[in-house]
C-alpha cells in the first residue's frame, strides 16, 4: 500500500460516522420542514455538499440550502432563511458571503443553513448559491459506487499538496470539481496521468467551445456559460501539475514528505506589520489582506528599500512579513527630471534652483536633467505610517490601519508568518 492509499483510509469517514451526519441531517431537514408547512412558507430544505453524495472526508460539515420560491424578495429571504436558521441551530452566529446565513453546531457536527432560492436548470440564477442544488442531482445522478473512492482519493491528494478548497485564500480545486474530474476520466489514476502530461490550461471537457481566460476550464454541466473551476490559479495549476508528474514517477517522498523547517541566517532584514482581522468571513478579509500586502511591498520598494520577498499569514490577526535589504536611506537621492530637448526642461531648472532640499544640480546624464535631493525620510517604519494614512488599505481595514503594529529582530521569531516563510516549499 502506497503512502496516499495510507492518508486516504485515515480520511475516509467510518460507517458510524457517516451514519451520525446522515442522521443530524435528516432531522435539521426535518425540523425545517416543520417551521415551513406551519408559517405556510413556499420552501424547501435540501441537504447539500459532500455528505450529501457520500464524496466527504472525516470532519465535513453538513450543508442544508432553504430554497424558497422566486415569488419572494431577496429580503424576505434573507430574513427568514436566517430566523429558521436560528430556530433550528441553537447558539448559531451569521455569517456573510454573498449574503448572510446561519452557522452552528448539532452534536458536535458544524451545520450551515443557507437560504437560496429554487430554481431549474436553466432558469436564470438570483445569487450564486441558487446553482448548489442542481450540482448536487447533477453529480448524485451521475456518480457510480466505485467512483466515490477515487473523488475521496482526489480530494486526499490535493490537500496533500495544498491545492485543495476554493476559498479565496487557497484558490484551488473544490470538492465538486473533484467530483466533476472523477465523472470525465472515470478513476483517478487516468485523471492523474491526464495532469502529468498536460501542457497550458487545463480544459475539461477538452472540445469545450466557450473560451475563457482562466487557467483551469472545466464546464458546468448546469450552466454551460459558467466555468466552475475560475477560481483555480495557475500557481496551483503549476503546483498539480508537477505533483501529478512525481507521483506517476512513483516519487511519493518528495510529494508527502516535505523537508523540516530550518530558519538560517539570510544576511537581509525583515519586518512583520501586524493589523487586526475584522471579524468576517477569509473570503472577504484575504483579498483586502493581499492588496495591504502589495502595497507595503510597493512602498519599500519605491522608496528605495529593496525589497526581497514577503509572506502573507492570515489567521486571528494579520501578520505580512517584508525581507528587504537596505535598514536605512543615505541622505541623497538622484531625482529625474525630463529630457533635455522636452519643453518641461526649463521649467524643471526653474523649480529645483530655489528649493531647499537641493544638494547637487541641476545636471545632465544621457539626454536627461537630473539633481541630487536631501531625503526626506530615511527612516521605514515612518515612511510607512506616514504613506498608509493617505491609503485606502481596504473597506474592512481602514478603521485598523492606525493600529498596525511593525515588528522587527527577536519580535517575530514566533509569529506564524515566519514559520510560513521558512516552510515554504514545492507544496
Amino acid at each position: 500500500m502506497n503512502y496516499l492509499e495510507t492518508l486516504l483510509m485515515e480520511q475516509t469517514p467510518t460507517e458510524e460516522e457517516q451514519k451520525k451526519l446522515k442522521f443530524i441531517a435528516s432531522d435539521v431537514i426535518k425540523k425545517i420542514n416543520f417551521i415551513c408547512k406551519k408559517e405556510n412558507i413556499e420552501a424547501t430544505p435540501v441537504e447539500v455538499g459532500s455528505v450529501s453524495k457520500n464524496t466527504n472526508l472525516k470532519s465535513s460539515d453538513i450543508d442544508i440550502f432553504i430554497t424558497f420560491a422566486k415569488s419572494y424578495s431577496v429580503e424576505y429571504v434573507e430574513k427568514k432563511g436566517l430566523e429558521i436558521g436560528h430556530n433550528v441551530v441553537k447558539n448559531a452566529t451569521e455569517k456573510y458571503a454573498e449574503h448572510p446565513y446561519v452557522s452552528g453546531y448539532v452534536d458536535g457536527i458544524k451545520v450551515d443553513i443557507v437560504p437560496a432560492f429554487r430554481i431549474n436548470k436553466g432558469e436564470k440564477i438570483v445569487s450564486s448559491v441558487d446553482r448548489t442544488p442542481l450540482h448536487t442531482l447533477y453529480v448524485n445522478s451521475m456518480i457510480e459506487e466505485k467512483m466515490i473512492r477515487d473523488i475521496r482519493l482526489l480530494k486526499v491528494f490535493l490537500k496533500s499538496i495544498n491545492v485543495y478548497g476554493s476559498e479565496v485564500s487557497k484558490s484551488g480545486f473544490s470538492g465538486y470539481i473533484c467530483e466533476l474530474i472523477i465523472i470525465t476520466f472515470g478513476t483517478f489514476k487516468n485523471f492523474i496521468e491526464y495532469a502529468s502530461r498536460l501542457n497550458g490550461k487545463m480544459i475539461i471537457p477538452k472540445d469545450c467551445k466557450k473560451e475563457f481566460n482562466e487557467p483551469v476550464i472545466i464546464i458546468d454541466p448546469i450552466d454551460p456559460t459558467r466555468n466552475a473551476g475560475a477560481a483555480v490559479s495557475e500557481e496551483n495549476l503549476s503546483k498539480l501539475k508537477l505533483a501529478a508528474k512525481l507521483y506517476v514517477a512513483n516519487r511519493e517522498d518528495i510529494i508527502f514528505h516535505a523537508r523540516p523547517v530550518v530558519k538560517t541566517d539570510r544576511k537581509t532584514l525583515m519586518k512583520v506589520f501586524v493589523i487586526k482581522k475584522p471579524d468576517i468571513i477569509d473570503d472577504i478579509v484575504y483579498p483586502q489582506a493581499v492588496r495591504l500586502k502589495n502595497k507595503i511591498w510597493n512602498i519599500f520598494h519605491r522608496s528605495g528599500f529593496m525589497p526581497v520577498s514577503c509572506e502573507l499569514y492570515v489567521g486571528d490577526e494579520i501578520e505580512i512579513l517584508i525581507e528587504y535589504e537596505l535598514e536605512k536611506l543615505p541622505n541623497v537621492q538622484r531625482h529625474m527630471g525630463p529630457p533635455t530637448e522636452s519643453n518641461e526642461s526649463l521649467k524643471f531648472i526653474d523649480v529645483w534652483k530655489e528649493r531647499s532640499e537641493l544638494m547637487r544640480g541641476p545636471y545632465i546624464v544621457g539626454d536627461r536633467i537630473y539633481v541630487d535631493m536631501r531625503t526626506q525620510y530615511t527612516d521605514i517604519d515612518e515612511i510607512i505610517r506616514m504613506e498608509l494614512k493617505k491609503m485606502d488599505i481596504g473597506k474592512n481595514l481602514n478603521q485598523f490601519k492606525d493600529e498596525i503594529k511593525i515588528l522587527s529582530g527577536s519580535q517575530i521569531n514566533s509569529l506564524n508568518v515566519m514559520e510560513k516563510f521558512y516552510s515554504k516549499y514545492l507544496f
